[in-house]
């Protein structure tokens, strides 16, 4: 009987010592990875914070960005209306300009022509010296002579400018479809940036939740780690026991 205690002595010994170098590592082991996953929530919620802080001035400009699309639809929208008026309002101009007001002064000037012929003919029957209403007349209708050619020259002009603004109206168009596309985009982006929020919320709620948990998590696998050492521990002593009382 002491013959078969004696060499189990030295094991028990050292396989006690393996036991309590398992627990002090696995002990190490746990703190080491509860450090990581502490070190890993706060990230977690640094990041979760992060995005939580960002989708609200994200919201927010996005809104902004959609009443501004909307604002510029609207006022393109007014711009093309004026810009059709006014090429309408010039068109009309430059045609009466170049017609109506021309043939006007050309019959003003010709009018002025022959009463100047006429007055002049009275002024010979009518003796005596005085300024000659004739030669006026004719200064007048010299100085109308070249005015329709002018007015010729601007109605045209107006014209040609009323067709570069009616030309304007497509890229106006254009413009106005982009803008409200974008809106459209816009708005359609904003559930995305609430149903961000709520998750960003939820995760951030999770990972207080996970943090509060850290502490009592790391105690109970240090209490594995200890009751499995410690079962370890009584089976190889419960086993040398075994091998001493052996005949």
């Amino acid at each position: 009987m002491n013959a078969s205690s004696s060499p189990g002595s030295p094991l028990l010994v050292v396989g006690l010592l393996a036991v309590a170098g398992a627990v002090v590592a696995g002990l190490v082991l746990v703190q080491r990875v509860g450090t990581t996953y502490a070190d890993g929530l706060d990230v977690a919620a640094d990041s979760a914070a992060l995005a939580t802080d960002s989708v609200d001035p994200l919201a927010s400009m996005t809104d902004n960005l959609v009443t501004f699309a909307d604002a510029a639809e609207t006022g393109i929208a007014d711009a093309r209306v004026v810009l059709a008026s006014a090429q309408v309002s010039i068109d009309e101009l430059g045609v009466s300009a170049e017609t109506s007001l021309a043939e006007t002064t050309e019959g003003v000037a010709s009018l002025a022509e022959r009463l100047a012929g006429v007055v002049e003919s009275i002024e010979r029957i009518i003796p005596g010296d005085r300024e000659s209403v004739a030669e006026d007349l004719r200064q007048v209708a010299d100085g109308l002579e070249p005015v329709p050619a002018d007015l010729r020259a601007l109605g045209a002009q107006l014209q040609e400018t009323a067709g570069e603004i009616e030309g304007v109206d497509p890229t106006l168009a254009e413009l106005g479809t982009s803008v409200a596309a974008l809106g459209d985009d816009l708005a359609s982006f904003a559930p995305a940036l609430d149903q961000l929020q709520v998750t960003a919320d939820g995760l951030a709620r999770r990972i207080d939740d996970a943090g509060d948990r850290v502490e009592t998590d790391l105690w109970l696998a240090r209490l594995v780690v200890v009751l499995l050492g410690m079962i370890i521990a009584v089976a190889l002593i419960l086993a040398d026991r075994r091998a001493r009382v052996r005949p």
